[in-house]
């Protein structure tokens, strides 16, 4: 198991169980998952984190254009 999927199913662990990897593309990872609160499985979309870092540096208030 990758460090970074281990930080998830940390971060995770009070609502949802990670069971394995279903895709994974350019910008993100989907996982399958047992949201535990409504007892049912779900696929979880996680983006990358090095996409996460641009996303969070390009949201910040009076740095971004209209047309972005």
């Amino acid at each position: 198991m990758s460090d970074g999927v281990a930080g998830l199913r940390d971060a995770l662990r009070e609502r949802y169980t990670i069971e394995r990897e279903l895709g994974r593309g350019g910008m993100a990872t989907v996982y399958l998952a047992r949201d535990l609160k409504h007892k049912r499985d779900v696929a979880l979309k996680v983006l990358d984190p090095e996409l996460g870092a641009v996303l969070i540096r390009y949201s910040s208030p009076g740095k971004c254009r209209r047309s972005c």
